[in-house]
Formats: C-alpha cells, sequence, structure tokens
C-alpha cells in the first residue's frame, strides 16, 4: 500500500467517527425535556379535570379545565367567583 492509501483510509475513519459522534449527539439533545414542558406535565397530571377526563368524563366543561391546567404558573391556584357587581357604596 501506499502513503496515499493509508491517508485516505485514516481520512475515511475519521469522517465516520465525526459523523457517529455527531449523530449521537443529536440523539442525546432528543431526549432532554424542557423544564416549562416538564412543569406542563406535573400541572395537568395533579389536576383534579385530568382524574375526571381520564376517568371517562368527556364533556366540554372538563375538557376546558383540563386545557385551563397547562399553565404551570396556575399550579394550585383557585379561582375565586367574585359577584358581578359588588358594593357600590362606600
Amino acid at each position: 500500500m501506499t502513503k496515499s492509501m493509508k491517508r485516505l483510509g485514516l481520512l475515511r475513519a475519521a469522517v465516520r467517527v465525526a459523523i457517529i459522534a455527531g449523530g449521537l449527539g443529536l440523539l442525546g439533545a432528543c431526549a432532554a425535556i424542557p423544564q416549562r414542558a416538564w412543569a406542563n406535565g406535573q400541572a395537568m397530571t395533579s389536576s383534579r379535570a385530568y382524574r375526571s377526563v381520564m376517568g371517562g368524563n368527556m364533556s366540554m366543561e372538563a375538557h376546558r379545565a383540563l386545557n385551563a391546567s397547562l399553565n404551570p404558573r396556575r399550579l394550585n391556584f383557585r379561582e375565586v367567583a367574585y359577584p358581578a357587581f359588588g358594593q357600590w357604596w362606600y
């Protein structure tokens, strides 16, 4: 074998190793779950609406409540029903 053939074989091996390393790096990036997505899942699965829908409730109200629970900032947030018109005279 000549030196050029050895260099060509070494270059091909280096390119293959680089492609494999790059592919493994890309697969590792796909497995990472963003913090916000993780928090959304936690907020959704801990809600009453999620348990209701998973229990078979297919009403629109249950699905709206499930959609509202996707916001992680609203985790453990309770809406308070205020009267439409409160006390006008102070």
